[in-house]
């Protein structure tokens, strides 16, 4: 839900880039005409790498402040790092970088800390729907993560820190003119730390005697290089300019795996490496724009260890992913209250394992997929606005064992949003679905089996909410979002563990159910300002019994917690601004049957920016101001002391020291 422009007339396309710059550049030749790209067919919410009030240090802390949206760090920053909306699995979320989508049959759950981050990116999350041209949804939601785009205005904006734990990161983009009407983006950006931090053992302590062992094996480091350029395409010397955006990335990244506090691994280590490159040619037609686009992407895996074993994996491991697709589509305004974006897509993937020592290799496996988009959005009065999203998905999975499997599987969904008294209220509800993904059909690196007989998951959703933006007087402002949901999902996909080595199947668990309700709020009066962002959750597998004496009790699902709470009070005076943030997370189960729970936590952060001159900011930021690295729980014959952690037995850093620097020339200073 967000306030709209009412133009009727005046389109500016916002997506793809391509049609933003087109229609920039076709000023003065055609009549401009407003299409947004947002609809209030589904709650989203916004991230932008230059407004945030905490330092940012990869996409993870990006997004982590938004309603809904659950960061699960697996140690320190740029650990693996997964992404849950609304209590989804990560492997429930789709991801998509600068148009190409990330996740697939291959690779579904992503690795947060393997996003490239610069000045200048936009993350949007969609939470449960999204508009259907994005293209094949998921059960979780979507992340659209946008680099810096060609159409910003021209900046070069430099940011450098340093840190514990041999923290160093730096962040450079810049936006140029470079004649001709065509503009070009570059941005690198490149990290590396140790995270050596120390944390309580809880084996080797006792009643009364606290004892603490360093985190080996953790450190990071990566690099990163993006290149975008967009110009102007003139068919004819009559005919209204159209626009060619292309996109290429390139990254490498090394990786330690230090594995659990009882089961650490000193030698693993993984390499990763990725390209992406993608086209998006558009014009203007019959009232709106046409766009082809085009995309691939390549990436490696290489994992490394000094030995193999049954609880592991392999010693050895090197495997590639290659994907490959394309759309095309039209969006416009058939009618001055109508807007309507149609699509068709299809895309190929390749799992390719490559060499294995210590442990078969999983089959290599292909997936071709096609669909067809349909967003509509009526607006039926000033204030009232109807909107439905529909698309058609086949795909096919051909193993190099045998298996095979394919299906047809329409989903879609439909919303509104209309004022009711000083609230706008918005409601939506529909079906989502997702095929199972390679690793989880076939198994991978020894320590997954899979299951070729899995069925699709899919999910019926309903979500509703009110807004509100008021001012109080003249330096006063108070703005929230309140929404509460639904999902009954059905042949849920969970990995179940088998067997003495803690080796985990791909299962079809059956139907869960989750209800939550999410708040998003501000409130402003002169230099103070407080936001805050609170997501309360509870999860049933309703396929399991955690019951004695004959009752049976739906356990939760792990690994989502029950309260999600950030707030962050912000006061400024002069060049000076100082945030006090509070970061709370409580009611995580470990297990399936709910027995194992993470330890609740509750973090303080305090950050210090100042602005000497224009287009200076220095900072210094502190996470975790108390250095809380323990929790306790109730287990079954007492209290339990752990180390506090997103998931169970990988602990998080205690107090982190950040100092950093930040220089942006041009048109686009934060």
């Amino acid at each position: 839900m967000r306030t709209r422009a009412r133009s009727t007339l005046r389109v500016v396309f916002a997506l793809p880039t391509a049609m933003a710059f087109a229609a920039s550049e076709a000023r003065g030749q055609t009549e401009e005409v407003r299409v947004r790209a947002e609809a209030p067919g589904d709650f989203a919410s916004r991230a932008d790498e230059r407004t945030s009030v905490r330092e940012v240090t990869d996409a993870g802390s990006l997004v982590e402040p938004l309603p809904g949206v659950h960061v699960r760090r697996f140690g320190g920053d740029d650990s693996f790092t997964t992404l849950s909306i609304r209590g989804s699995s990560s492997n429930e979320v789709s991801v998509i970088l600068a148009g190409v989508p990330l996740t697939g049959g291959a690779d579904p759950t992503l690795d947060l800390a393997t996003l490239p981050l610069w000045p200048g990116a936009v993350a949007r999350v969609h939470r449960s729907f999204a508009p259907a041209a994005l293209g094949p949804g998921s059960l979780g939601g979507t992340l659209v993560l946008e680099p810096p785009k060609p159409t910003s205005p021209p900046t070069t904006d430099v940011w450098a820190a340093a840190g514990s734990f041999g923290e160093l990161r730096t962040r450079v983009g810049d936006v140029r003119d470079v004649g001709g009407g065509s503009r070009l983006v570059s941005a690198v950006s490149a990290s590396r730390s140790d995270d050596d931090f120390t944390y309580l053992d809880p084996i080797a302590s006792a009643s009364g005697r606290d004892v603490y062992a360093r985190r080996q094996n953790a450190g990071h480091a990566a690099a990163n290089a993006l290149v975008a350029w967009a110009l102007p395409v003139t068919w004819s010397s009559t005919a209204p300019r159209g626009a060619l955006a292309v996109t290429a990335l390139a990254q490498a990244r090394t990786q330690e795996l230090p594995g659990t506090i009882i089961g650490p691994t000193p030698f693993a280590s993984l390499r990763s490496d990725r390209a992406l490159a993608s086209a998006d040619l558009s014009g203007p037609a019959a009232g709106g724009a046409w766009s082809f686009r085009g995309w691939g992407r390549r990436e490696g895996l290489h994992l490394r260890d000094a030995v193999a074993s049954d609880a592991l994996g392999p010693s050895r491991a090197d495997d590639a992913i290659v994907a490959a697709g394309g759309s095309a589509g039209w969006r416009g305004r058939p009618g001055g209250d109508t807007l309507v974006e149609a699509r068709l897509d299809g895309s190929g993937e390749r799992f390719e394992p490559g060499p294995r020592q210590g442990a078969p290799p999983p089959p290599g496996a292909t997936r071709a997929s096609a669909g067809g988009a349909l967003d509509v959005e009526w607006r039926a009065a000033p204030e009232v606005a109807l909107a439905g999203s529909a698309r058609l998905d086949a795909w096919r999975d051909d193993a190099a064992d045998g298996t095979r499997d394919s299906e047809l599987r329409p989903t879609g969904h439909a919303g509104f949003e209309a004022p009711v008294g000083p609230v706008v209220a918005a409601a939506h509800g529909g079906a989502t679905a997702r095929p199972p993904s390679f690793v989880e059909r076939y198994g991978d690196r020894g320590a997954f089996i899979g299951d070729p007989a899995l069925r699709p998951e899919s999910a019926w959703t309903v979500d509703a909410g009110v807004r509100a933006s008021r001012r109080l007087g003249v330096d006063a402002r108070v703005a929230f979002e309140a929404v509460g949901f639904a999902t009954w999902a059905q042949d849920l996909i969970a990995f179940v563990p088998v067997g003495a080595y803690g080796r985990a199947k791909a299962t079809n668990i059956g139907r869960a159910r989750l209800l939550g309700a999410e708040l998003d709020a501000r409130a402003g009066a002169g230099p103070i300002e407080v936001r805050a962002s609170y997501a309360w959750l509870t999860t049933a597998d309703e396929a399991a019994c955690a019951g004695t004496a004959g009752e049976c009790e739906r356990p939760p699902l792990p690994a989502r917690p029950e309260n999600d709470l950030v707030v962050d009070a912000v006061g400024r005076s002069g060049p000076v601004q100082l945030r006090v943030g509070l970061d709370v997370l409580s009611g995580m189960a470990a297990d399936l049957t709910g027995n194992v729970t993470v330890p609740p936590r509750g973090l303080v952060s305090v950050g210090v920016r100042v602005e000497p001159c224009r287009g200076v900011r220095l900072a210094v930021d502190v996470r975790n101001l108390f250095d809380v690295r323990t929790g306790t729980y109730d287990g079954a014959l007492g209290p339990i002391r752990e180390p506090i952690g997103d998931s169970y037995l990988y602990p998080l850093p205690g107090r982190t020291l950040l100092v950093s620097a930040r220089f942006t020339s041009g048109g686009g200073e934060p």
